[in-house]
């Protein structure tokens, strides 16, 4: 069997570091990383991988007082030119811990040095609606904001009061989920991960999820269904050799992921085709729709990777949030009530900062394959800023 993915990789960094900074450093040149994003990764001992990355993060309240001023900071040097803020959050939400969010957001930009107004009532006292005068959003108190940041994923579309506005806003609203989506991203991420293993002469394998898109899906009638089980069946069997020429004993499983998805929805989980043939009225409803009721019509199957990160007693993976290209915070994300095998980012999931406790070759190892995928995501802005 390989040796363990961490060690494996953490002992190329030691022997590479400084041409690897270099390759990083030539790379970001052209391509202007998301203000600000967050990555979810796995690592099942033998193999650590991207498995999604959102460019609208939330859960800042997760991130303890050292992380917040740590990100406050990345913050300050990434804004320099502005002084006033708006978030424009998530529509008419009352979750408690999207609010909590929120209110983390708001005080790292406000100990960033710029004076934040977040567009919630449940979040500033002085809630006052917002109105465009001259395409300048501005509210009817009369705080005019000039930089506008997004804290919403926009699953169904730009927000209307965002038209023709002229002050900047971050990250680009192109990068919605109405525009974006997964099949797109994870290609781009095989493309960074090629030139990357090519380079350091690593198997791409080891830090990537082999995934691929279905299209033209409808789970309510079942069509597309059966090119997704074909979809199944061959990831099944490349995986099965990989597992051979590494000597794994593991089972291997797919995810099958809404292709535009977020917030952990319009996720199962499966062994074979069949699996997806057969179907069972619980989770057509659930891959049916996702987030505001949006009809999902295009997959992605992913590889699945049994996590091998543990908090307490409980199944975790890590979730590493960026500013630009550098790492603000290191969470696990963790749930008692899932297995090795499954979608940790659902009911019953926790978090917790391990920022400060984390092993110098574990940092090292996520800080390398997060920046992969944050370079993904820098190629993916700028192809669909083109547009």
């Amino acid at each position: 069997m390989i040796q363990n993915i961490i060690d494996l990789i953490y002992s190329l960094i030691k022997k590479k570091e400084s041409t690897i900074n270099n390759w990083f450093e030539e790379s970001f040149k052209n391509f202007k990383p998301p203000f600000y994003s967050s990555i979810d990764l796995r690592n099942s001992g033998y193999k650590i991988a991207p498995v999604d990355v959102n460019l609208f993060p939330a859960g800042y309240n997760n991130l303890n007082k050292k992380s917040q001023i740590l990100t406050s900071e990345l913050v300050r040097k990434h804004l320099l030119k502005y002084k006033k803020a708006l978030i424009l959050p998530e529509n008419h939400t009352r979750n408690t811990k999207y609010i909590a969010n929120l209110v983390a957001l708001k005080n790292i930009f406000e100990l960033a040095g710029i004076e934040t107004y977040v567009h919630h009532e449940d979040v500033d006292l002085s809630f006052s609606a917002f109105k465009k005068d001259d395409n300048l959003l501005i509210t009817e108190a009369g705080f005019t904001p000039d930089l506008i940041i997004i804290n919403n994923d926009m699953t169904k579309g730009i927000p209307d009061i965002l038209e023709n506005v002229t002050q900047d806003i971050i990250p680009s609203p192109l990068l919605g989920w109405y525009n974006r989506n997964k099949s797109r991203y994870f290609e781009i991420y095989k493309k960074v991960v090629s030139e990357f293993c090519s380079e350091f002469e690593l198997d791409e394998w080891l830090i990537s999820a082999y995934t691929t898109g279905c299209k033209n899906i409808d789970f309510a009638t079942n069509q597309g269904l059966e090119a997704v089980a074909a979809a199944i069946d061959d990831m099944i069997i490349k995986i099965k050799d990989k597992f051979e020429i590494y000597n794994i004993k593991e089972q291997p499983y797919v995810l099958i992921k809404a292709d535009k998805g977020t917030y952990g929805m319009g996720i199962m989980t499966v062994t074979s085709a069949e699996d997806i043939l057969r179907i069972n009225k619980k989770n057509r409803n659930k891959m049916n729709k996702i987030k505001e009721g949006v009809k999902v019509n295009s997959v992605v199957v992913q590889e699945g990777i049994p996590t091998f990160d543990r908090f307490h007693e409980s199944v975790a993976e890590p979730l590493i949030y960026y500013i630009g290209n550098y790492p603000a915070c290191y969470l696990f994300r963790y749930n008692s009530n899932k297995d090795k095998y499954s979608n940790l980012n659902s009911s019953g999931c926790g978090f917790i900062d391990i920022s400060s406790i984390i092993e110098e070759k574990t940092l090292l190892v996520w800080n390398l394959v997060s920046k992969l995928a944050v370079l993904a995501a820098a190629k993916e802005s700028h192809l669909l800023n083109q547009f």
